[in-house]
């Protein structure tokens, strides 16, 4: 039996990871196709992904640069070689890109099972803006890139800002589904994403990580993911933050796992703050966290934190955004989880 997953990320890979080993691992049963769709110009899987260590028959790579409207025979040839097959199930993250909606619509017809996997704390997220402008630019802009490769549908679908909003999609895995409102009425199924020390252990192999390669110290620390954000205000406290937290603890290692897509302009920025180590690396920030003991482990709104690890404190500082003025009205999370503390202050981020 064939399964098929889309990527994107290195988040992606590593929740496929953990999911191949629990629900996908028997390979006399289950052979596994991936497909990585990479932006040629973005700093993505710059390191060798052997198919055995993720459990998958093949690994397919797609490049697509953003705005691609001239056709690449590449593309279609890679999309002829996965449509070859005949697949029970096909699991994706990100529910509004162009091929995603090829494979939706075409797998669909064949009786193949359309799971959407969770993609961080979008499907926790509640967004009040409409954005008809940039929802329907979008959407155009996927018909052009599918018409101009040549892969044709017959489906229409329309981005939304709604998880599990295409029609044809079957199920939505969700890791705490207790908590996921599922406005648009699909069938939610509850996973785990690194539920064990033997996934982390898989995982970390599949990402040749140790976190002595990256921290000198793991116990005691502090670290800070940071986020690429569309609103430069939250740029400006991000740094306030920072700021005050290294003054709170002058003598603990503080380190921020930056997020691949941060502006350039911040990234100097969090630079000149002294005493702060800056880590660059594009290994999912999960493994980090999974790897270090009583610490501080904080961010605005990142997902990783969703990951607990009982000897370390977690804490969500938006809710500091929204008191000084410059978080998004048009948005709002919910917690799932009862580690994440949500912090009004500053001073209430503690070992």
């Amino acid at each position: 039996m064939n399964v098929l997953f889309l990527i994107h990320t290195e988040y992606h890979l590593m929740v496929i990871a953990s999911f191949i080993q629990q629900y996908f691992r028997e390979q006399d049963k289950f052979n596994v196709y991936v497909i990585i769709q990479v932006d040629p110009n973005k700093s993505r899987f710059k390191f060798k992904i052997d198919p055995k260590l993720l459990g998958a028959k093949e690994i397919i790579v797609v490049q697509t640069a953003k705005d691609n409207f001239v056709y690449d025979y590449k593309i279609k040839e890679a999309i002829n070689e996965v449509m070859n097959r005949k697949y029970i199930e096909y699991i994706s993250f990100l529910e509004q890109t162009a091929l995603n909606f090829y494979f939706v619509s075409k797998l669909r017809k064949t009786g193949c099972k359309i799971c959407l996997a969770p993609e961080g704390t979008k499907p926790y997220i509640n967004i009040t803006k409409f954005a008809i402008g940039s929802r329907l630019k979008a959407t155009i802009n996927n018909y052009r890139f599918l018409i101009a490769q040549k892969l044709y549908i017959s489906d229409l679908y329309f981005v939304s800002n709604r998880n599990g909003f295409l029609k044809h999609t079957d199920e939505v895995w969700i890791n705490h589904a207790e908590s996921y409102s599922n406005i648009t009425r699909k069938k939610v199924v509850p996973v785990d994403v690194l539920k064990d020390k033997e996934a982390i252990y898989a995982v970390s192999k599949l990402f040749n990580f140790d976190v002595t390669d990256h921290f000198c110290k793991t116990d005691g620390i502090i670290l800070y993911l940071n986020h690429w954000v569309v609103e430069f205000k939250i740029y400006d406290y991000e740094i306030k933050m920072l700021e005050t937290i290294r003054s709170m603890y002058p003598d603990k290692p503080i380190h921020i796992k930056l997020h691949p897509s941060t502006h350039e302009f911040q990234l100097k920025r969090l630079e000149k703050i002294q005493g702060i180590e800056i880590n660059r690396s594009t290994i999912p920030a999960e493994l980090f966290i999974a790897s270090i003991s009583n610490s501080i482990i904080f961010s605005f709104w990142s997902a990783s934190l969703l990951l607990q690890n009982e000897s370390c404190k977690f804490y969500w500082c938006h809710k500091l955004l929204e008191k000084e003025g410059v978080m998004m009205d048009w948005w709002s999370i919910v917690n799932p989880t009862k580690h994440i503390k949500e912090v009004e202050s500053i001073e209430q981020i503690k070992f």
